[in-house]
């Protein structure tokens, strides 16, 4: 049983826990550095954490689609911030996105709670960069859609995670409630499960 490194990512398929195409190539499946990808061909040891969270999102820098800044100055605004997890190759994380922004107004509607979305693999290398410009460009996201930058705590904290794409909520303090959820949020199960974190974050600010 061995751990998956980066360069064990040229593969034919993933779990459904991960974003995956079994017919993707290599040059399809390019994922932030460091991030581990369940395969189903190739068994990997699971960590003791596997599927667990830091208590605290780290500060990160990232800029909006727009070029504008966004960090943890602006979590803070913000009762419950939900973070959608995704990266460039991942084919199940771009196929939700017409979805993500029906979600994303519905929940702005909310005072004090904000949808954003991270991308991770922005600055891997100028082929994830421009698949980033044409994605936004072709889905035209009306949340926040971030190009974090992959480095010091923040890149620690994105090697936990294990499934692409996943969604975090946070509280104002950055404080990581609920637990992860895993895979596209378009079941009425999943957006459930947003609801309950999304409440328990509001929760949280409010009693801080």
């Amino acid at each position: 049983m061995k751990k998956v490194s980066k360069t064990l990512i040229i593969m034919a398929g993933l779990t459904l826990a991960a974003c995956g195409n079994k017919e993707a190539s290599p040059k399809d499946m390019a994922i932030p550095e460091g991030a581990n990808v369940v395969s189903e061909n190739l068994p990997i040891e699971e960590p003791s954490n596997m599927g667990a969270t830091k208590t605290k999102l780290p500060v990160f820098t990232a800029k909006d689609q727009n070029g504008g800044d966004y960090g943890i100055a602006d979590i803070e605004k913000n009762n419950a911030t939900v973070i959608n997890l995704w990266f460039t190759g991942c084919s199940a994380c771009i196929e939700e996105m017409d979805e993500l922004n029906n979600l994303a107004d519905e929940l702005h509607k909310e005072e004090g709670v904000e949808f954003i979305s991270m991308c991770t693999d922005v600055n891997y290398d100028e082929s994830t960069k421009e698949a980033f410009d044409r994605i936004i460009a072709d889905k035209k996201p009306t949340y926040k859609a971030l190009a974090v930058d992959y480095e010091g705590d923040m890149k620690d904290y994105l090697e936990t995670i294990f499934a692409y794409p996943t969604t975090i909520v946070v509280d104002k303090n950055g404080k990581i409630i609920g637990d992860p959820i895993e895979g596209a949020l378009i079941p009425q199960e999943q957006k459930d499960k947003l609801k309950e974190n999304i409440k328990m974050a509001i929760e949280s600010s409010k009693n801080s």
